[in-house]
């Protein structure tokens, strides 16, 4: 473990939201330990690979994830690497990974962040894997959705009067004291208002607000970010996270497309796609798009403005 740490840190990208120290490998211990217990017909070996690689890769970048995969082979020559596919989902092969990646981060940490630029399928994970608690598991799931940017730090915690010493409950502490469920907080990460959250997100499960009062964070609870990067999070606030990074390049346009072309006749599929959206996606990969950086974020809205308008 230590030395796969130690190889990955020397040798995969510098990313804000990677951490491998002492709170990364208890967590791997801990699913090794789960693992071990459902399945003690396996190896010792077979369940530490498993556990470092569905601990860490989540939270890789699309470049890394080769790697680190390579390093794991390097340390684990006689194993091979598999997926687990027990959610049985069915939408996009990329897509359907990281939604297990997402529940498996979750299975083991009580707050999980999903990190990514917009249009990588951030909310897509989210959303597959909450009809899947509801429709598939039976499970009752209901997400609080908070935006922390768009309020003070008073509104989101608390006040406590100075004259009256009235305590006046803030969005989060109001939500997080009678809930049962998710809170998901999409926005921004900083130290303004999530330092707070730290001993929220450590093993104590405890907010403490400025009133003295303590309130637990229940076994069945969770806190789910949903954030573009973590550039101003501190390590602390890093280290106490399971991560699953969703990146864009593995998305890019073709979902949309196949949903596109699925839903057309055969007659139109052959006149327009043919026409339009072959002569687009040649522009896209073989000229340079002006006044865009991102190949991926331009093909993928080009498609969404061209389909409807070739539909008519």
């Amino acid at each position: 473990m230590t030395v796969l740490y130690k190889l990955a840190h020397e040798q995969l990208s510098k990313q804000s939201h990677y951490d491998f120290g002492l709170r990364a490998l208890k967590s791997v211990l801990v699913m090794a330990g789960e693992l071990k217990s459902g399945s003690p017909e396996l190896s010792e070996d077979v369940v530490l690979m498993r556990a470092l690689r569905d601990m860490n890769l989540p939270k890789f970048v699309f470049e890394d994830v080769p790697l680190f995969l390579g390093l794991i082979s390097d340390l684990f020559p006689q194993l091979k690497i598999t997926i687990n596919n027990f959610l049985f989902l069915w939408i996009y092969w990329c897509q359907v990974d990281k939604v297990v990646q997402l529940y498996e981060t979750m299975m083991t940490r009580h707050t999980t962040m999903v990190v990514g630029p917009t249009g990588g399928g951030k909310s897509v994970t989210k959303c597959n894997l909450y009809f899947h608690y509801n429709l598939r598991m039976g499970l009752h799931t209901k997400i609080y959705p908070l935006n922390p940017k768009a309020m003070s730090v008073i509104e989101l915690y608390g006040v406590l009067d100075p004259d009256t010493r009235d305590w006046t409950d803030g969005i989060f502490s109001n939500i997080f004291r009678d809930i049962n469920k998710y809170i998901l907080f999409d926005g921004d990460v900083d130290a303004l208002w999530v330092e707070n959250m730290n001993s929220v997100m450590d093993d104590n499960k405890l907010l403490t607000l400025a009133n003295g009062e303590r309130i637990r964070l229940q076994n069945h609870c969770a806190l789910l970010f949903e954030v573009g990067d973590l550039q101003f999070a501190s390590p602390a606030t890093v280290s106490r996270c399971g991560m699953v990074f969703v990146d864009p390049k593995n998305l890019r346009y073709a979902p949309y497309l196949q949903k596109w072309l699925s839903s057309r006749s055969k007659k139109v599929w052959q006149h327009n796609y043919s026409l339009h959206i072959t002569a687009l996606l040649y522009l896209n990969n073989h000229c340079e798009p002006f006044g865009f950086s991102r190949k991926e974020k331009f093909s993928t809205n080009c498609l969404k403005n061209t389909c409807p308008a070739v539909s008519t």
